[in-house]
C-alpha cells in the first residue's frame, strides 16, 4: 500500500506504523508457513481485507496480526491438502516411479493419456496384436499361435500399429 492508495473512510497511513505493523505480520507469517513468499501472501490477504474495513480496527496492529495468522493458517491447510492429494494421486502410477518433477509427472500422465485414446482407434485386430505383444511379451509366433493366425498376418498387424500409434503420437520418423 503507498501513499497514494485511497483508503476507506477513517483509515489513515502513518508510514513508519504502518511498517512496523507489517513487519510483525510478515514475521508471524514466516514463522507459521516458513517461507517468505508465503507469508508475503497471507500479508496482502489481510491488508486487502483491512482495507475493505468499513471502520479501522480499534487495535490495527492486533488486527493485522490475527487475520494473518488466521490466512497463513488457512494457507497451510490448504497447501497441505493439496499436497497429500497429489501424492495419493500419483502412488499407484508406474508412469513416474523414481521421478520427483512435477512437470515429468504431468507429461507421463498426458503420454499416457494420449496412447490409452490412440490404443481405443486401432482396428480390433491391430489393437488385439499389439495388446498381446506388449502385455504378455509373446514373440510373433507366440502371437499367431495364440490367435491361429498365420505369422506374416501377425507382423503386418503389428507394422500397422505401430505405424497408427507413431502417427497419432506425432513421432512419426522420417522415412
Amino acid at each position: 500500500m503507498s501513499t497514494t492508495d485511497p483508503l476507506p473512510a477513517g483509515h489513515t497511513l502513518d508510514d513508519a506504523a504502518l511498517q512496523q505493523d507489517l513487519a510483525r505480520a510478515h514475521a508471524a507469517a514466516r514463522a507459521m508457513l516458513g517461507c517468505d513468499h508465503l507469508a508475503a501472501d497471507a500479508v496482502q490477504e489481510a491488508l486487502v481485507a483491512l482495507w475493505r474495513e468499513p471502520t479501522p480496527p480499534v487495535d490495527r496492529r492486533g488486527w493485522l496480526v490475527r487475520a494473518v495468522a488466521f490466512r497463513s493458517q488457512t494457507l497451510r491447510r490448504s497447501l497441505l491438502r493439496r499436497h497429500k492429494h497429489e501424492h495419493g494421486a500419483g502412488e499407484h502410477c508406474r508412469l513416474h516411479q523414481g521421478c520427483d518433477n512435477p512437470l515429468h509427472h504431468a507429461y507421463a500422465h498426458e503420454l499416457g493419456d494420449r496412447l490409452d485414446r490412440a490404443l481405443a482407434e486401432l482396428p480390433s485386430e491391430q489393437r488385439t496384436a499389439f495388446t498381446l505383444y506388449v502385455e504378455t511379451g509373446l514373440d510373433y509366433h507366440g502371437i499367431a499361435n495364440r490367435l491361429s493366425l498365420p505369422i506374416g498376418t501377425v507382423r503386418s498387424r503389428l507394422h500397422r500399429a505401430r505405424h497408427a500409434l507413431q502417427q497419432a503420437l506425432g513421432d512419426e520418423p522420417a522415412d
